[in-house]
C-alpha cells in the first residue's frame, strides 16, 4: 500500500495505477529549447512550476496553473542561486539553496502551508520516508558528461523498488499524459543521484534533495 499527497492509501490495482498515471501526467511541464534547439537548463524552476501546481491543487488554491517563466520571473533569484542566461552553457542553472528559496518565496505569497527543506548527503531513507508519507521531493541528477538535471519524485514503489518522477524533457511533451510519468529503478536512479564530478566536489554538492512538508 502507498500513499498519496493527501495522505490517503492507495490500492495497487491496474485501474487505480492508470488513473495514478494519468494523474500525475497532468501536471508535466517541458523545461523548452533554447533556439539552437538544446535543451534550456531550466529544469530547476520547471520541477518548482509542476510541485506547485500539485501542492495548490490537492489544496484547491490554484486556478491557473503555475508556469515556468512564473517562477523565474518572481521567486527573486540572485547569481548564486541560478545562473543567469547569459553564462555560457550554464546559464539558467539552479542551485539546491536556489530551489529551497524560491518555494518557500512563492508559497508564502500564494497561501501555500508547505515548506521545502535542502537535504544534502541525503540517504536513500530520506527518499523513501518522504514518499511514503505524502510528500514529494526534487532530486538532482548529475550526468556522465558533466551537466545536472532536477526531476519531481512522486511515488515509490516497495514490490519493484522503483521511484516514479515527473521529469521536464521537453520530448515527453508529446506522449500521451498517461504516458509522462517516468520511472527507474533504486538502482538506476541512486547512479545519476550519487554521481559527482569536478563542479559538484568544488560547491560541496552530493545527493541532493529538496523534500516539501506541510507547515500545519
Amino acid at each position: 500500500m502507498e500513499s498519496d499527497f493527501s495522505g490517503q492509501k492507495n490500492t495497487s490495482s491496474l485501474s487505480d495505477w492508470t488513473a495514478e498515471r494519468q494523474y500525475f501526467g497532468r501536471f508535466y511541464l517541458s523545461q523548452g529549447f533554447t533556439e539552437k534547439q538544446r535543451f534550456t537548463n531550466d529544469c530547476g524552476p520547471t520541477s518548482l512550476a509542476v510541485t506547485l501546481n500539485m501542492l495548490l491543487f490537492q489544496a484547491n488554491l490554484g486556478a491557473s496553473l503555475v508556469e515556468k517563466a512564473a517562477v523565474i520571473q518572481t521567486s527573486g533569484f540572485l547569481f548564486w542561486d541560478r545562473l543567469p542566461g547569459w553564462v555560457p552553457k550554464v546559464g539558467g542553472a539552479t542551485a539546491p539553496w536556489g530551489m529551497v528559496k524560491a518555494f518557500n518565496h512563492l508559497a508564502a505569497k500564494m497561501n501555500l502551508d508547505w515548506r521545502a527543506e535542502r537535504r544534502s548527503h541525503a540517504r536513500r531513507a530520506h527518499i523513501i520516508e518522504a514518499l511514503m508519507t505524502g510528500r514529494p521531493v526534487s532530486a538532482l541528477k548529475l550526468w556522465k558528461a558533466g551537466g545536472a538535471h532536477w526531476v519531481t519524485l512522486v511515488r515509490y514503489s516497495s514490490e519493484k523498488d522503483k521511484l516514479y518522477y515527473l521529469d521536464p524533457n521537453p520530448f515527453l511533451e508529446y506522449l500521451p499524459v498517461d504516458k509522462r510519468l517516468q520511472s527507474q529503478t533504486w538502482v538506476e536512479f541512486e547512479a545519476d543521484w550519487s554521481r559527482e564530478n569536478w563542479w559538484s566536489r568544488l560547491l560541496g554538492i552530493k545527493k541532493e534533495l529538496v523534500i516539501y512538508s506541510k507547515t500545519s
